[in-house]
């Protein structure tokens, strides 16, 4: 070999390598952070180094992007094979297009070095010579031979490329993954030079093999590697291949233990990411699979298997699984996952052809039962340590990113938080209406073929996106010089420089990779090296949980991620402003624990992990909630069956025939407990559960029906001492106006429930609403029944309807006291309270395609709106769904709860909705738009309005065209113009809270409650502390498949701080979980402990039922009113409790509310110690008010009689 040549001097002088590593890292070993006895005996060790000079700011970009002349790194991504355009085309568009890159310091000298895969021609490994150039060192370090260097049209492409140690010798080993070829294995030999050993070691897979994925998942400090397919022979296996898990013996060779493992079934795979989803401290696997293969999660065994769970724990999957990376963006200590897809960015390119495939079959069924749906979207899972996952992408803004590739999550400005970088383009625009259309056409594959391979290319902008935190990303492609347009594929990061910031390199195809160096000059940051003894040696798998003064950060190690790429094994924590790292903890995948306090920030730290056993680690306890899931112990794990129907508007987003079942709660039978009534469907009748004290008993079930219950109310409405049933209809199974949605009022006459069929005038009302006060004080409650949805004529508002309660008969006041109620619009949730304070009960509703509607009670005389003078209308139009009543911010005066769509779904505000007949002799048609810039365009395609609307199809042959049409355009500006138009400006869920002149303001809810839609709610004092909390469930799969459900939520328990702000509480702590279709919340008292328990209704699953264990410290009281013949649970009365400190809670006794829910007649109440209450206020429903002192504080429950 040559004097001078990149690899001479370590060739000549084998000690060189450990010699300038050491020179590299010699520093000053920081004796204050030994560790000694660190959970294996002898010390721990922590090198620091200083970090090199910043790089920049060199330009206007905070990255800079160096040319292959400028670096050096030139290998360009050849697509040579003819067999490409031929009989592998199918392969080759459908999994074995992308390519990779690799990072890795291979030779010891400090600096991470590059391998760069060419799809057809020779890879290529650059050696960094420091100073941003990089030496080809291909041919001397011995991975292929000179006159290979030429060939450019190999038929054994390459795929993905990653480094890892498989022998435990220190030195990173490179797996290199090709499809129908044999994988190959370059085992560093020291020297620069590489050996190669796949078939000695057990590893010449020959598959449509992507990357080998390195991880022990066995933990017993060897690396076992996952080896994820694609496509191999789409005539003979079109689902694809079977990934494989091989097991490092211990010795560096590895055997194929799939089927012991688990790893089952076909994929096509485009990554396999190690994620330890449910943080048991083992690695677990998620495959991310392309077309309807669903993804799979492996959750690891602990014992050498895996089992997918991916249907239980993911809400939702992309269809076109691509990318996928881990990080805690959150900051919660809980790391979370991202998986990418192709949605489009933009309007035009949405329709142009991912639109399209959003109305294909496999992405608009319903998901058989059991499975996860998928759809044309990124996936963003939250981790919450319950192995259950939330899932926000629409909520962050990373639900679409176009035609994506790689995702990356690293801290790129080193703020604390972890921004994201995505690699985007396509080689066609293969999702391309029009082109497909011809495709079609074509007589043989060849011409089909070839009509692809002439059309142009898809280029693309890369995307970057800075974490704002609070689950807001914030696009920053453009200003942080990450926007190059092309077709790019596999990322890597890596410190180049050595100045502690993550630059970045990633392949591109039929080009060389692109190199940018990170300039950013702000913020501190520090970057750790594993050295392993135990564990694996660079630590893969470990994972580092480190504070300072602005907050926690946790990462693991795993190199392998983002798309067929691996990046520098190191861990890179931006710090911010802090100067310190007040405290880091290593947990090393042997089992030791390594602590370190007081480090300087901008430093790179070298850890080594402590040498023996690691002392076997107690297993982790269940952590202890304040709520506890009781349903099957109290028998109330109850399932209602929906009929889901066919809907009768096929434009309009959301079906009307899942929006049950209602809960209602109220004593049947005389004996003093609440009993509960759960709404049927058109396919199951209402059933009777009886309360037994320490159970629910079934106790029969109500007349079956051919269309759903809506919501339910159990009150004395005739009298005579006996609780009866008033039974709403919804949906839109029938037409409007159809007998069949009239409602009933079942009278309970001591010996059971009989229908009255005349105690209703015809009131055909498909219900979303019905609450009951005595809004006349005459003694007898009335009601309110507000109607959801005119069947066929959505979204026109339906009739709803005041009813006068005469004395167990009903007659409609509405257009005598509350015109202004009649057309309100499409009710949803409606509440009874006295939001004025004037002794008389107002009336409050929630609605679609409107606003939070305040209509004031005249004294009993009649309703008049106040809405826009109280400060509701400020709030906007939304899709409010529920309401509920508490004292948010201790000012003595009630405060209003409303829940609302969130702003985790593909709506974004403002959102508008055109109503009409556009095209003569039809129906009613909705049609949705979204604002883009100034201009307006229609959310569905071309087909699905043009089956509407069949002059589209005419006026618009070619999809592109239309995609670039504005809405005006498509339908004509006068037809638009004669449209009813509806507007919904807020979709997030907050408060409305009082003023100190009357008034109302609203304020948002924190950000976790918008990661869904609102149903149930409940306001009330749920943990003692005297403030009122909410309690709210989440989710909706009313939303037609091709949207995809609203399904990002668990249920949420937000803590009060008594100024009307709210905290979060983790699902995790509060023990409130409630997946899937949740619908109506009632609060009761299970165990008569004084403390407030729930029970939740879910839409085609079981109910829930949660029991308070209660707060030390802290007591609780129910407090119950025996009211006058005619209201006995004296519906209307509010309370107010004052502690011995003269602070005072409030309440009110409400019939309905929430969503679909009625509540037990009491009000809870709490003090801590040393602060019991001292005297409690009751205004009774008929406007008297009494004074009760109270004397006895150690009874949970107490009623008070009217005097």
């Amino acid at each position: 070999m040559a004097p001078g040549h990149p690899l001479a001097a370590r060739r000549h002088d084998p000690t060189s390598v450990r010699r300038t590593r050491d020179a590299r890292f010699a520093g000053f070993v920081l004796a204050g952070f030994l560790l000694a006895g660190a959970t294996g005996g002898g010390a721990a060790e922590i090198v620091a180094t200083e970090l090199a000079p910043r790089s920049g700011p060199a330009g206007a970009t905070m990255f800079t992007a160096l040319s292959p002349d400028q670096s050096g790194l030139r290998c360009e991504n050849h697509f040579g094979d003819p067999q490409m355009w031929g009989r592998r085309y199918t392969e080759l568009m459908n999994g074995a297009l992308g390519t990779g890159v690799a990072v890795a310091d291979f030779d010891g000298d400090g600096r991470p070095d590059v391998f760069a895969v060419s799809k057809t021609g020779p890879s290529r490994l650059f050696r960094n010579l420091g100073g941003w150039k990089f030496a080809d060192v291909t041919v001397a370090a011995g991975l292929i031979r000179n006159e290979e260097l030429t060939k450019t049209d190999r038929t054994d492409w390459t795929q993905g490329a990653s480094w890892a140690d498989v022998n435990n010798d220190g030195r990173p080993d490179l797996y290199v993954c090709h499809f129908n070829a044999p994988n190959k294995l370059f085992v560093n030999r020291g020297d620069g030079t590489f050996r190669e050993e796949a078939l000695a070691r057990g590893l010449a897979l020959t598959d449509a093999s992507g990357l080998g994925v390195f991880f022990d998942y066995d933990r017993d400090g060897w690396l076992d590697v996952y080896v994820q397919t694609n496509l191999l022979d789409s005539a003979q296996a079109p689902n694809g291949q079977r990934d494989r898990l091989f097991h490092n013996r211990g010795d560096g060779t590895f055997a194929d233990v799939s089927d012991r493992a688990g790893i089952t079934g076909e994929n096509l795979a485009h990554a396999a990411i190690v994620w330890d989803h449910d943080d048991d401290g083992w690695p677990d696997l998620y495959v991310a699979n392309d077309f309807t293969e669903p993804d799979r999660l492996y959750r690891n065994n602990r014992d050498g298997t895996f089992t997918n769970v991916i249907h239980r724990v993911a809400p939702v999957l992309p269809y076109s699984a691509m990318g996928a990376d881990t990080g805690d963006v959150d900051n919660d200590g809980r790391t979370d996952f991202l998986v990418a897809d192709m949605a489009a960015t933009s309007h035009e390119k949405d329709q142009r052809g991912m639109a399209y495939s959003r109305t294909l079959k496999g992405n608009t069924a319903d998901p058989r039962p059991g499975e996860t749906p998928q759809h044309s979207r990124n996936v963003l899972l939250l981790g919450t340590g319950l192995g259950r996952l939330r899932e926000a992408a629409h909520l962050a803004g990373l639900s679409a990113t176009d035609w994506t590739w790689s995702v990356r999550f690293e801290d790129l400005d080193n703020d604390g938080r972890l921004d994201l970088h995505v690699t985007n383009g396509m080689v066609r625009e293969y999702q391309n209406v029009d082109l497909l259309d011809r495709m079609v056409l074509a007589e043989t594959p060849a011409e089909r073929i070839n009509l692809m391979r002439t059309s142009p290319r898809l280029e693309e902008a890369n995307l970057a996106f800075r974490n704002a935190g609070d689950l807001k990303f914030e696009p920053v492609g453009a200003p942080w010089g990450l926007d190059q347009r092309g077709v790019s594929f596999g990322a890597a990061f890596a410190d180049f420089d050595g100045d502690g910031d993550l630059d970045l390199v990633y392949a591109n195809h039929e080009g060389h990779p692109t190199l940018l160096r990170n300039d950013s000059g702000e913020g501190h940051r520090a970057i750790f090296a594993l050295r392993g003894t135990n564990s694996n040696r660079f630590g893969v798998g470990a994972t580092l949980r480190l504070e300072t003064a602005s907050g926690t950060q946790r990462r693991t190690l795993d190199p392998a991620r983002g798309y067929l790429s691996s990046s520098e094994p190191i861990l890179h924590f931006g710090l911010g402003e802090a100067t310190v790292i007040r405290s880091l903890t290593v947990e090393w995948p042997s089992g030791h624990v390594q602590r370190f306090t007081d480090l300087p920030a901008d430093r790179r730290f070298t850890i080594t992990e402590p040498a023996g056993p690691a002392r076997p680690a107690a297993p982790p306890g269940a952590v202890p909630t304040q709520f506890v899931e009781t349903g099957a112990a109290h028998g109330l794990a109850l399932t209602v069956e929906e009929s889901f129907d066919a809907e009768n508007q096929p434009l309009v987003a959301t079906r009307f025939d899942r929006l049950g079942p209602a809960l209602a709660l109220g004593d049947l039978n005389g004996d003093g407990r609440d009993d509960l009534v759960v709404g049927g469907t058109g396919r199951q009748p209402a059933g009777i559960h009886f309360n037994q004290g320490s159970r629910f008993a079934p106790g029969g079930t109500l007349p079956a029906s051919p269309v759903d219950d809506g919501p339910l109310l159990l009150l004395d409405f005739d009298g005579d001492g006996h609780t009866d049933l008033l039974q709403t209809k919804a949906g839109t199974n029938r037409t409007a106006n159809s007998p069949s949605f009239q409602p009933v009022l079942h009278r309970n006459s001591g010996a059971g429930l009989s229908p009255q069929p005349d105690a209703l005038p015809p009131l055909p009302i498909s219900v979303g609403a019905a609450v009951a006060a005595d809004f006349d004080r005459d003694g007898r409650p009335d009601v309110f029944l507000g109607a959801r949805v005119l069947p066929g004529r959505y979204p026109l508002p339906p009739r709803s309807v005041l009813l006068r309660n005469t004395g167990g008969r009903f007659e409609d006041v509405t257009d005598a006291l509350a015109p202004g109620l009649r057309e309100a619009g499409l009710v949803r949730s409606a509440l009874w309270s006295d939001a004025d304070g004037d002794g008389w009960p107002d009336l409050l509703l929630a609605l679609e395609w409107g606003g939070v509607r305040f209509f004031r009670n005249d004294a009993g005389r009649g309703f008049t709106e106040r809405s826009q003078e109280a400060g509701f209308a400020a709030a906007g139009h939304g899709w409010w769904t529920a309401l509920a009543a508490a004292d948010f911010n201790g000012d003595g005066r009630m405060d209003y709860a409303a829940g609302n769509a969130g702003l985790n779904t593909p709506y974004q505000p403002p959102v508008f909705l055109y109503a009409g007949s556009f095209k003569p002799g039809t129906a009613i048609q909705a049609i949705e738009a979204q604002a883009e810039g100034t201009s307006l365009y229609p959310r569905r395609t071309r087909k699905e309005l043009g089956a509407q609307i069949p002059t589209i199809l005419q006026r618009f042959p070619r999809n592109d065209a239309y995609a670039r049409a504005t809405l005006p355009e498509i339908l004509g500006a006068d037809k638009l113009a004669a449209a009813r138009k509806f507007t919904a400006t807020e979709l997030q869920s907050g408060v409305f809270l009082s003023q100190p002149d009357g008034t109302f303001r609203f304020a948002a809810l924190p950000r976790i409650a918008q990661i869904a839609p609102v149903q149930g709610l409940v306001a009330g004092d749920f943990d003692g502390d005297g403030r009122a909390d909410l309690a709210l469930l989440h989710n909706s799969h009313a939303p037609n498949p091709g949207l995809g459900r609203f399904d990002g939520g668990l249920g949420q328990l937000l803590r009060g701080d008594g100024r009307g702000g709210f905290s979060p509480v983790e699902p995790a702590h509060s023990g409130l979980v409630a997946p899937g279709d949740a619908k109506a919340l009632v609060r009761l008292d299970l165990d008569d402990n004084g403390w407030p328990d729930f029970l939740a209704s879910r839409n085609h699953a079981t109910t829930l039922a949660w029991k308070n264990g209660g707060i030390p410290s802290r007591h609780a009281l129910q407090i119950r009113l025996q009211g006058p013949t005619g209201n006995p649970t004296a519906v209307g009365a509010s309370l107010r409790l004052e502690l011995t400190d003269g602070t005072g809670q409030l309440a009110e006794i409400a019939a309905g509310g929430g969503y679909y829910s009625q509540s037990a007649a009491a009000a809870f109440f709490s003090w801590s110690e040393g602060n019991p209450p001292r005297r409690l206020w009751v205004r009774w429903p008929d406007g008297t008010v009494s004074e009760h002192p109270l004397t006895n504080t150690t009874t949970p429950t107490l009623t008070i009689k009217r005097p």
